[in-house]
């Protein structure tokens, strides 16, 4: 089993989650757990919330780096 066929799978039955070699055809695997065929987690479920919160907090910097320097001058 090579690392780089691995894709991130969730068991919709059992709750299991881990990375496992799919098979050629379908793209599915089955869970080590309870047996059930898993499809693949798409890119956006496995690292959607983590790069929204990034992209966040990138533009409050840019926003901050660019407006934020105005004189406070009463």
């Amino acid at each position: 089993m090579a690392w780089w066929r691995d894709k991130a799978y969730e068991c919709p039955l059992c709750g299991w989650q881990g990375m496992r070699e799919p098979s050629p055809h379908l793209n599915d695997a089955t869970c080590p757990e309870c047996g059930t065929l898993m499809t693949p987690r798409s890119w956006l479920d496995t690292w959607g919330l983590t790069l929204l919160i990034l992209g966040v907090v990138v533009a409050a910097v840019l926003f901050v780096a660019f407006f934020g320097q105005g004189q406070l001058g009463w």
